[in-house]
């Protein structure tokens, strides 16, 4: 017997309202304005190369996949990843934002940071308020990219990623703030992982072990890492390597120090071992991966 995603059709980005060559890989208009020509209702397709997110200020409805249907009602935001199946049933009240982008963005993104990825992993039904700060400043980059999208301002073309790239970690941090209350770690375990994190952003060029984090907490190497990979999805060591990227990639795009230079700045002994380091985690030599950010900044990208 097939599974939904197998016999449901798969669309590509529409474009009906936007020609400019500049913003080809997203997409952004409001929740009725395609809805009500289908009477409220989507039937379930995919995207295999685009990610959405939707923003319901009104309405309700239910969201259907491969693997059944769930409710949800306003406010919220809902991710869609690539490839997922997903209809739509709204009530006649709905309203809202849907932003529609290329999945190589998100992919840039997952690469960048795992948090990222682990969200992007599955569809995502997620509560907002007006107290929930993320979240709204998700929604606010969402609002700006809409503004962008549908006007003819100066230099809009460079808004484009930077609000996209806003609203995708606004709402990772507004899920992730939102797990952590069901996360299994008492006050005492998350003020290690604050104290945790104060450690590694101190100490990361000197590449300590997770032993010297464990016994400056007070805690086993082995507890450490249970709680840094429940409040953060990394061991200690991968939480270490995240901040070495950071420090590498901003050193790589800001300065115009040699490699070699960033590389002993970076507490790596060899040149030769943290190129071997960079591209195990990128994909790229940091060489590549400079010369790539340049041409981005000289094309205006």
């Amino acid at each position: 017997m097939k599974s939904l995603a197998q016999t449901v059709p798969s669309y590509r980005l529409y474009r009906e309202a936007y020609g400019e060559s500049g913003d080809f890989w997203i997409h952004c208009e409001t929740i009725p304005e395609r809805t009500h020509l289908h009477n409220w209702e989507i039937s379930p397709h995919r995207h295999d190369a685009l990610f959405q997110i939707f923003f319901m200020s009104d309405g309700a409805g239910e969201i259907t996949g491969d693997d059944g249907s769930r409710r949800f009602k306003a406010p919220c935001a809902i991710f869609i990843p690539p490839g997922e199946v997903h209809g739509f049933s709204y009530s006649r009240d709905v309203d809202g934002l849907v932003l529609t982008v290329v999945s190589d963005r998100l992919k840039t993104l997952a690469a960048a940071d795992r948090r990222v990825a682990l969200f992007a992993s599955e569809i995502r039904i997620i509560p907002t308020s007006p107290e929930d700060k993320d979240a709204n400043f998700a929604i606010e980059c969402v609002r700006k990219l809409f503004e962008e999208l549908t006007g003819r301002a100066h230099c809009r073309l460079l808004m484009l990623e930077p609000l996209m790239t806003g609203a995708i970690v606004g709402l990772v941090r507004s899920a992730n703030a939102a797990g952590a209350a069901n996360d299994g770690l008492d006050d005492r375990d998350r003020e290690r992982v604050e104290t945790l994190a104060t450690l590694i952003a101190a100490n990361f060029r000197a590449h300590k072990p997770v032993s010297f984090y464990a016994d400056t907490i007070g805690v086993s190497p082995t507890h450490l890492n249970r709680i840094a990979r429940k409040a953060t999805g990394y061991s200690v060591l991968g939480l270490i390597t995240q901040q070495l990227l950071e420090a590498a990639r901003r050193d790589l795009i800001f300065t115009p120090t040699p490699i070699q230079g960033i590389a002993y700045g970076l507490g790596f002994s060899d040149p030769a071992y943290f190129n071997r380091f960079f591209r195990r985690q990128t994909g790229m030599t940091p060489g590549a991966f400079r010369e790539a950010e340049r041409r981005k900044q000289a094309l205006g990208k």
